[in-house]
């Protein structure tokens, strides 16, 4: 797939993200993987600071897991050294999203992992959803600790910041985000009703 197709979905999934109300004006980022050169990985990466509806393909910018523009102008979103950490640790992975849905957002806050409770979220986010601990937004340390509570799975919550979601590419990723928004409902419903039935895991 060419630059140019790629920076386009990567602006086609950040608009759906703020039409659907995962997210607001410039909040959050999304990326695909576009290859490796000389063993580091390229990205096709929403740009920092802009309002999702204002872009144009053109101002999706292609990085190197240093963060330098390779294509386009302006600077990665501070989140860029999470969106590498994961095309790094899961070479499954072709395809980041970090947003902050209302929901989900709620349940980073809540800091609790959401344990298996729907059948989608076995089959389209591999289970437990785990939640990666508080650490400084952009930080190395927040990367790490994100790769770990994605532990295999599509989708993570990042505590008392937002959610992670991944997937072989953007359309999975997505649905990965759509999905884990409604198990946090889902949850957060539930617990208020004052029952949770979990389904069997081998978690």
């Amino acid at each position: 797939m060419t630059h140019e197709l790629l920076r386009t979905e990567v602006l086609g999934v950040a608009r759906v993200l703020l039409a659907a109300g995962l997210t607001i004006g410039n909040s959050g980022s999304v990326s695909a993987r576009v290859g490796e050169t000389g063993g580091h990985v390229i990205l096709a990466i929403t740009p920092h600071g802009r309002y999702y509806d204002e872009l144009t393909p053109y101002d999706i910018i292609v990085v190197d897991e240093a963060g330098v523009p390779i294509e386009g102008k302006g600077l990665p979103p501070a989140e860029w050294r999470l969106h590498v950490a994961v095309y790094r640790a899961r070479s499954d992975v072709n395809a980041v999203i970090h947003t902050h849905p209302p929901m989900g957002s709620a349940m980073a806050v809540v800091g609790r992992p959401i344990p298996p409770i729907l059948e989608d979220q076995l089959i389209f986010l591999g289970g437990q959803i785990k939640v990666a601990p508080h650490a400084v937004a952009s930080s190395g340390e927040q990367a790490s600790c994100a790769v770990e509570a994605l532990d295999g799975r599509n989708a993570c919550l990042l505590a008392n910041h937002g959610v992670l979601t991944v997937g072989k590419d953007l359309k999975v990723a997505l649905v990965a985000c759509q999905y884990l928004e409604k198990l946090s409902m889902a949850f957060l419903y539930a617990t208020w009703a004052g029952r949770v039935n979990i389904l069997p895991s081998s978690d």
